[in-house]
């Protein structure tokens, strides 16, 4: 057992207890397939939602609910998740949720009508936020030094690598048909699946839970929710709705909810109870400036994911070959994810300074790239700098997720997930209304869309790299 001080004041050190150990990484195996299957389930369903108009005959708002309503779910209930996880075990969070994710994912499969589609889907967007938090809640609380920084790195490989595999099969599969079945069924076959062999392998981690009771503050789950509830809801509907005087008014409420909740939040700490959400642990500054970066960086992540394949399909590929343009990405990204830990142990805090400046040079590469090439051959023309740019992203993801996780005491494991993973969500959301609004108001198509999505996210990159600057000048003066 180790101590260490209060973290607003300073004095008072209180007892933080750890079960850490080297743990190998194929031991969070079960764990691990979360964060892949989560995106995999969220990419491959935005690639079939043509499919899904055709088949159900569905409206825009339809189809907006099968994305949102996973999405928001998720977002509203990370942090509650991270917590429970805390009070209950992670473990036992994490079969739960998960279960909840294959039961409906079958549902999904299943489903007669969009209706039950919407609604097998907000399900397994709680499920997501039930499961999603243990697993780097799990890995900070069991885990130390080299081991924990190539776990962080599995875990970033397997999210990236649900991702690109999502919009491939996603892709493949919603062109094909299985005899009288349609073949957007079977990616929620794809997710029960992978949902199983996650329940199987959970068990080879080892178990974590906060050593002292975590209460379940109501009051302020409530508010958080109900903030958090309407600024997906605005930034979900935002465009659909012509950002008009509704939306403006779901704004405030997140504003209203969100300040009542962390007034509350510190009245309960200041009277000596465990928050929901620690104001002492979210006044670090270190965490205050990588959950920024970590907000902008998959902003402009997920801009450029948003555009690449609507702009090049425009310039002649399919769908299945748009998907097909990333998956060298997503294998590299894999591969230097799980090179990372050694890089880090080299560099350290340096490395997500390099990752940052490779990622720009990748970028600024491709908008070269289209500036001399176009047409039905440009997937091969942006291979090169497209698996630079999986390098870079790479180098970026785990160093960023670790400045998060190390912030939080080891007693409150599951809030660093929480935490992470709610910004992430948000984050992924608001890049996507962003460049949205851009293309609109511009009215780029094709490459120019392309290169819409490739200069925002350059922007969001550069100050990524500034915020990074700043964090590595800070480490190194508390080294010293």
């Amino acid at each position: 057992m180790t101590t260490s001080a209060h973290p607003s004041t300073g004095a008072a050190p209180a007892p933080i207890h750890s079960d850490a150990v080297d743990v190998p990484t194929w031991r969070y195996l079960g764990f691990l397939l979360g964060p892949g299957v989560g995106t995999f389930a969220f990419n491959a369903v935005t690639v079939i939602l043509p499919t899904l108009r055709e088949r159900f005959g569905a409206g825009d708002i339809a189809l907006e609910l099968v994305i949102a309503g996973y999405g928001i779910p998720f977002a509203v209930l990370l942090i509650l998740g991270g917590r429970l996880g805390d009070r209950f075990g992670r473990h036992r969070l994490y079969t739960l949720g998960m279960g909840l994710f294959l039961v409906s994912a079958i549902a999904c499969a299943l489903a007669p009508s969009i209706e039950t589609l919407i609604a097998a889907r907000v399900v397994q967007g709680i499920g997501a936020a039930l499961c999603t938090p243990q697993v780097l809640g799990t890995i900070q609380a069991t885990s130390r030094g080299e081991a924990r920084t190539r776990a962080i790195a599995a875990f970033g490989a397997s999210g990236g690598i649900g991702a690109a595999v999502g919009q491939v099969a996603g892709g493949a599969l919603a062109s094909l048909s299985i005899g009288p079945v349609d073949g957007w069924r079977a990616v929620f076959v794809v997710v029960a699946l992978t949902a199983v062999a996650a329940i199987v392998f959970a068990p080879l981690a080892p178990r974590s839970r906060a050593h002292e009771v975590v209460a379940i503050d109501l009051v302020g789950t409530a508010a958080l929710g109900i903030g958090i509830l309407a600024a997906s809801v605005a930034l979900t509907f935002g465009p659909a709705w012509n950002w008009s005087w509704p939306v403006a008014v779901v704004l405030v409420i997140a504003a209203i909810a969100l300040v009542g909740m962390w007034r509350h939040q510190d009245a309960i700490e200041r009277s000596g109870r465990v928050p929901l959400l620690p104001p002492s642990v979210l006044r670090l500054r270190p965490l205050q400036l990588g959950l920024l970066a970590a907000g902008l960086f998959f902003a402009g992540y997920s801009a450029l994911l948003y555009v690449f394949p609507r702009a090049v399909e425009a310039g002649g590929l399919t769908s299945l070959q748009a998907g097909l343009a990333l998956l060298p990405f997503a294998v590299v990204f894999a591969a230097m994810s799980l090179l990372v830990g050694r890089i880090q142990s080299r560099w350290g805090d340096t490395t997500l300074v390099i990752g940052v400046a490779v990622q720009i040079v990748a970028l600024v590469a491709m908008a070269v790239t289209l500036s001399v090439a176009w047409g039905s051959e440009i997937g091969l023309w942006l291979q090169p700098a497209l698996v630079v740019l999986g390098a870079g992203q790479a180098l970026i993801f785990s160093p960023l997720t670790q400045l998060v996780v190390r912030e939080v005491p080891v007693e409150a494991a599951g809030l660093s997930g929480g935490m992470f993973s709610t910004a992430q969500q948000l984050a992924l959301s608001f890049g996507v209304i962003v460049i949205g609004g851009v293309v609109t108001l511009t009215g780029a198509a094709g490459r120019d869309e392309l290169i819409a999505g490739l200069l925002l996210d350059t922007a969001l990159a550069a100050a990524v790299l500034a915020l990074a600057l700043v964090l590595r000048a800070r480490s190194a003066r508390t080294a010293h």
